[in-house]
């Protein structure tokens, strides 16, 4: 009789540990990637003091309120928009303004990874109607996205203290 209690109970933790696991090992959705994601940081290759308040900073965030706007919403029927914003710099008379916040369209599909860490490449026509697609890095609750392009350029100040563009990376970083 105690082999044959002794046997049930095995059975029993067994079949308890075998349910308890059925979900664990399928394939993730997306379910953790569609959301909003605000545009945290703007961090460029070099720092800049744009604002010209004596401190220069990566994070060209801290330089100007242009880049507030700035969102990733990520649908779970694998559309998105992406509010496109920043600086505009006249380089023929030197004017510096907030460009108009841009609003994008497109369709985002992931390329490997899960729902919590995962390379998703998102493609929408930019404001000339030029197909564009960039490669979002999933971390967590964090979105970036680096423009290594060469022609890269953010805006910066030269010795005079004349707003100009200057080449270098980009890494956009938004949070959910």
């Amino acid at each position: 009789m105690k082999k044959m209690n002794f046997l049930l109970g095995a059975l029993a933790l067994g079949a308890i540990t075998l349910t308890s696991c059925n979900d664990d090992d399928s394939e993730s959705t997306d379910v953790g990637i569609a959301g909003t994601y605000e545009l945290e940081a703007v961090n460029t290759e070099a720092a800049a003091d744009f604002d010209q308040d004596g401190t220069a900073n990566i994070n060209q965030m801290e330089e100007s309120g242009c880049y507030d706007a700035g969102q990733i919403k990520l649908n779970s029927d694998n559309t998105f928009t992406y509010v496109i914003t920043g600086i505009l710099v006249d380089t023929s008379d030197g004017s510096v303004g907030c460009k108009e916040s841009f609003q994008a369209s497109g369709t985002w599909e992931i390329q490997s990874g899960t729902d919590t860490n995962a390379v998703i490449s998102a493609a929408y026509q930019d404001q000339n109607g030029d197909d564009q697609v960039i490669t979002l890095i999933k971390a967590g609750n964090t979105l970036s996205y680096a423009d290594d392009n060469i022609l890269s350029s953010y805006p910066d100040r030269n010795a005079a203290g004349e707003a100009i563009y200057t080449s270098g990376s980009i890494t956009y970083v938004f949070e959910k």
